[in-house]
């Protein structure tokens, strides 16, 4: 399993191109490495800073769930209260992480956009 073969699972063109607007972007930053991950009937993408497994993007026909993972909720620089701001349909999971279905390249960016500042602030 690769990037790519992840990108096939979706079958929406807006919610491909909010695909690679993630990849592209955490690929691109040099604090991240970004892998494509197989476990039964659930394949991810998982976004690891360092060592730590902090984002994860799962592939579905017409969105991609974005997951915010506790490592990068435990950093202290995105809380809940901030991304729930921003993006008033994001949830939080039982499990204490968040996520957010992503359905088009606007979206991803202003996703990605949130986590850079955040990065910065």
């Amino acid at each position: 399993m690769n990037i790519s073969d992840l990108r096939d699972e979706i079958a929406s063109a807006d919610a491909k191109a909010a695909f690679d607007v993630i990849v592209e972007a955490f690929s691109s930053a040099g604090d991240f490495s970004v892998v494509a991950h197989e476990q039964g009937f659930l394949n991810s993408l998982r976004i690891k800073r360092g060592e730590e497994f902090c984002f994860a993007g799962i592939p579905n026909d017409e969105w991609v769930l974005a997951y915010i993972r506790k490592p990068e909720l435990r950093r202290g620089k995105l809380t809940p209260e901030t991304v729930f701001a921003a993006f008033p349909e994001a949830r939080l999971t039982s499990g204490g992480e968040i996520t957010l279905r992503i359905s088009d390249p606007k979206t991803a960016k202003r996703w990605i956009e949130m986590i850079q500042a955040a990065d910065q602030g």
